[in-house]
């Protein structure tokens, strides 16, 4: 066989193999790529803002609760119930933040409740800790005011005086001769933390406990004099 007719069978060879070339491609199925979805964060749920609702029916359901409960805020504070008035009002504070007149109410209670019960104590400023009597109120406005003068070193006043930073106690910040105070949960509470009070001191109490008070020092005994202190709250009986 020459090489024309080697070459033209050769050409037709590769012609009948075409069509399974064909349908091999086409039995082939071609996966596609899959890319990982990106992950989309949910989207932020909208502020609620404190604004009078939209819908008539409940705008006038709004407009009564808050004209009845501005009416038992009052009549709670007539009959001397401040505790009731005052819940009354912070509700009202919650709902609408910007009421001026539950505003108003709640700081009027809040005076009043710190004026109800007032004891004047003496505090000898060579005792320890020392048990004023007085149980305090979770949530209740305290006013603590100590005048006079008592000996530690030099004669000073209730906010005492500056103690060197190196003489310090480490995590100690009172100044020596300072008037000072803790309420304690019980009678075996050890733990709970002092706090200055110094010539005058107002807060709002966290916990319910009896009030303690002494001198700053920590060596009292040798000291001489006492303060004379008056603290205002509503107490626990």
């Amino acid at each position: 066989m020459n090489k024309k007719h080697l070459g033209t069978v050769l050409f037709l060879l590769a012609v009948s193999l075409m069509p399974n070339v064909s349908i091999l491609a086409q039995n082939q199925k071609i996966r596609p790529v899959r890319r990982p979805r990106k992950q989309i964060p949910p989207a932020a749920e909208p502020a609620l803002e404190s604004q009078l609702p939209s819908d008539s029916a409940l705008l006038d359901l709004h407009k009564e609760f808050i004209s009845k409960a501005e009416k038992l805020a009052a009549e709670y504070e007539n009959k001397g119930n401040l505790e009731g008035a005052r819940e009354v009002f912070e509700s009202l504070m919650r709902l609408l933040p910007d009421n001026v007149l539950a505003t108003q109410g709640r700081n009027r209670v809040l005076r009043e409740q710190s004026l109800r019960d007032k004891k004047i104590l003496d505090i000898p400023a060579n005792l320890n800790w020392q048990d004023t009597g007085i149980n305090l109120i979770e949530g209740m406005p305290v006013h603590i005011e100590a005048k006079g003068e008592w000996q530690v070193i030099n004669e000073v006043g209730p906010e005492g005086v500056i103690i060197p930073e190196n003489l310090k106690l480490r995590g100690i910040n009172f100044q020596l001769g300072e008037l000072i105070g803790v309420i304690r949960t019980s009678t075996k509470d050890r733990d709970s933390k002092p706090f200055k009070i110094g010539a005058y001191k107002d807060f709002v109490c966290k916990t319910s406990g009896r009030l303690f008070l002494r001198m700053y020092d920590i060596e009292p005994s040798d000291n001489t004099g006492s303060m004379a202190v008056m603290v205002q709250s509503t107490f626990g009986r």
